[in-house]
């Protein structure tokens, strides 16, 4: 998957194998959305130099420059790309058997693949470019983090210990 990014860089998720990556779909008109980018950005500002790659992918049908701004105003750093439902179903739902937690709190996860067809919806992918764990509904930084640390832990302790 090619992203072309708000700044004009281009990457692909492949580009990222050895990070561990927080993607998260999102719209600038999604409340729950508007709540989270906060927690991401702080995650990203935590962790950016331990191995974390925070990347959002708007799926707003106002263009770049409104998301441009909207990204400006608050605040956030981290790449963000404009994606559409419709090549988010092609790329991701192909993907199979991804433990998946709907809704907040402590719900049990299912397995469900990698269709995007409500948003928010954020994907941890592990340093080898595997699936972790899908989220579907609004996420914290407190939420996250535990898996975000676990995934980064076990990267750092393969390295030493090759």
């Amino acid at each position: 998957m090619n992203m072309v990014f708000l700044d004009g860089s281009v990457s692909r998720l492949a580009d990222l194998e050895g990070k561990v990556v927080l993607l998260n779909f999102w719209a600038t008109w999604c409340p729950p959305c508007r709540q989270e980018l906060p927690h991401f950005e702080a995650l990203h500002q935590t962790y950016k130099d331990q191995g974390l790659s925070v990347i959002g992918v708007s799926m707003d049908q106002a263009g770049t420059d409104y998301v441009s701004k909207f990204v400006h105003d608050a605040g956030l750093s981290y790449p963000i790309t404009v994606g559409s439902f419709e090549e988010m179903e092609n790329i991701w739902s192909e993907v199979e058997a991804i433990p998946t937690v709907h809704g907040v709190g402590d719900k049990p996860s299912v397995l469900s693949n990698g269709s995007v067809q409500m948003i928010p919806t954020t994907f941890l992918i592990d340093r080898m470019g595997k699936i972790y764990r899908k989220h579907v509904g609004p996420r914290d930084r407190e939420t996250l983090e535990p898996d975000l640390r676990v995934l980064m832990e076990i990267a750092e302790h393969l390295e030493t210990s090759s």
